[in-house]
């Protein structure tokens, strides 16, 4: 696969990050880009499963060798889709960086420049863009929280929350990771939650499709239906998967209150801070484009 395979464009944003309603508009839309010239290959956001890159990436710290077989692997998967493609091919991998779980260890995705590789010896070119969907850290640390917590049982949030006022690493240091590691020409970081066509927008500006289809939205994870969910699993009630979708629909429709996450006010202003920082480190790299927020108006407020 080199570079007359065209153009590749890729996309990555965590749970939190409307990852999911993404993947399922650019997977309604397959045809619209196939007829705009552009293939399409979209892993599992869930992070499980055969077309997840959990089921393939390498241990931490392996050597080449699985590093190599790896990348054969995800060849394996998305060559179909990647064929398709005339003008370029589109990757959506939310887990790219690494599986949520990290974060809640208070560690922001230690083995995301292994990950980056493997996918960039799968290409065998470089990546022409990068979206980055990049939210506050309190923010990304609550939603990872209450994605995992609605299907297993799992200590409150405030138990957290001393580990992940310390995390290791951030979002500067990982978009260096992935400009250097994918040899990125252009990295937009996009510094607020983006809607589907939002995010289709910012992965290939030059696309208009024509009577895009557009998805039902699933209903956010809300705290409401969190705590229920554990209130049941406490009671061994397990929920089956229709029985979770109309938990979580019927919370998403009730008026919502503002958790109390468990930081300090000085842990909370120390992690709004260094989002601020990191994101203003990121603006200064090369080829890196910020849509949203600016650092000087994020510390403004």
């Amino acid at each position: 696969m080199g570079a007359d395979s065209g153009a590749v464009y890729l996309h990555m944003g965590g749970q939190s990050a409307n990852a999911e309603d993404i993947v399922v508009y650019l997977a309604s839309n397959r045809a619209g880009l196939r007829r705009a010239g552009y293939g399409l290959f979209c892993f599992d956001p869930a992070g499980s499963g055969p077309d997840s890159l959990a089921a393939i990436m390498p241990e931490p710290r392996a050597d080449e060798t699985a590093v190599a077989a790896a990348a054969a692997g995800l060849v394996a998967q998305f060559g179909p889709d990647r064929r398709s493609g005339g003008q370029g091919f589109v990757i959506s991998a939310a887990d790219l960086a690494g599986p949520m779980t990290e974060l809640l260890l208070g560690r922001f995705h230690p083995n995301a420049r292994q990950r980056a590789r493997v996918l960039r010896q799968a290409l065998g070119q470089n990546v022409e863009r990068l979206v980055l969907v990049a939210q506050p850290y309190e923010e990304l640390f609550h939603s990872v929280w209450m994605a995992l917590a609605l299907d297993r049982r799992i200590d409150p949030f405030a138990d957290y929350a001393e580990a992940l006022a310390n995390f290791r690493g951030g979002w500067a240091e990982l978009g260096e990771a992935l400009i250097e590691e994918l040899e990125l020409k252009e990295l937009v970081v996009l510094s607020r939650p983006a809607s589907p066509v939002e995010a289709l927008a910012a992965i290939l500006p030059d696309v208009r499709l024509r009577q895009p289809v557009q998805p039902l939205a699933k209903p956010r994870i809300t705290p409401g239906a969190v705590a229920m969910a554990q209130r049941c699993m406490a009671q061994g009630l397990r929920l089956a998967p229709g029985q979770r979708d109309r938990l979580v629909a019927f919370h998403a429709r009730q008026p919502q209150i503002t958790p109390d996450l468990g930081f300090s006010a000085l842990a909370l202003s120390d992690l709004r801070g260094r989002y601020i920082a990191d994101i203003d480190a990121l603006s200064r790299f090369r080829a890196v484009k910020l849509e949203g927020e600016s650092a000087l108006s994020m510390a403004a407020e």
